[in-house]
């Protein structure tokens, strides 16, 4: 039970961090998302809020490594529509008020740890792809730099899509990214 709870914990702040940036994650909230007691916080995460963000990070940086493994792909263009669709999927699925928790952090952020943190959690995404991408053929150089374009892309792509309320920036990536083999 004790470790549901504590799950359920990460994910809240997982999801606010996502819809309201890291200033907008507050324990408060992620007890009132939970139905968690009042002590939750402490008893799970004995640094507060800080040790509350940084796992909330580290599971959005597993999730999304287990949605890129999860990716079908045969060639490289379905390594690229793939991780837009996660993207995709995302702001369609929670109405456009949730992009990329690591974005959040960054976008909000000052504290060093939790921004090289969040670093981690973007170059595990690239590395993800890289290895995706040159298990379909592409050099280790190559693989890189894809994967390096198609996360900036995407990052910026997922910010726009939430301003404007449409899949219209993501579908832009998808095709240039596809189209022009970068």
């Amino acid at each position: 039970m004790s470790e549901s709870v504590r799950s359920a914990m990460v994910e809240a702040a997982w999801l606010l961090i996502a819809e309201r940036g890291l200033e907008g994650m507050s324990t408060r909230e992620v007890l009132a998302r939970t139905g968690a007691p009042r002590g939750s916080v402490y008893h799970y995460f004995p640094r507060g809020r800080t040790e509350l963000i940084e796992h909330a990070i580290d599971h959005s940086r597993g999730w999304m490594q287990d949605q890129i493994g999860a990716l079908r792909a045969e060639t490289p263009d379905d390594v690229v529509t793939g991780y837009i669709d996660i993207w995709r999927r995302v702001v369609e699925g929670t109405g456009f008020r949730a992009g990329c928790a690591a974005t959040g952090v960054v976008i909000g952020g000052y504290d060093p740890d939790l921004l090289d943190r969040a670093a981690a959690a973007f170059q595990a995404a690239i590395d993800a792809l890289a290895d995706r991408f040159q298990q379909l053929g592409l050099t280790a150089n190559q693989a890189a730099r894809r994967a390096t374009m198609l996360v900036t892309a995407a990052e910026g792509a997922v910010v726009l899509a939430r301003a404007h309320r449409s899949v219209e920036p993501l579908a832009l990536v998808a095709e240039q990214l596809s189209e022009n083999g970068t």
